[in-house]
């Protein structure tokens, strides 16, 4: 059960971030302390396209570990 409600957690914490990160790059560069001239680069908003899949990778981990805990 404890497993469970980490996973949940997880997922609350981790997926909001993924989901702010995929979908709106340009909202959180705004809202970011970084400069006005470095967040119009296209690298950063790449970068953060990619920790967004990063977290997204680690929610379905996160899951999977679980299941397989549940079938033990």
């Amino acid at each position: 059960m404890e497993v469970f409600v980490i996973s949940l957690l997880f997922t609350l914490i981790f997926g909001t971030f993924s989901y702010m990160l995929l979908k709106h790059p340009e909202g959180v560069l705004k809202v970011s302390s970084f400069s006005y001239r470095f967040s119009e680069k296209p690298f950063l908003k790449k970068f953060l396209m990619f920790m967004g899949w990063w977290f997204l990778l680690l929610v379905i981990g996160v899951w999977i570990i679980f299941i397989v805990i549940l079938f033990e």
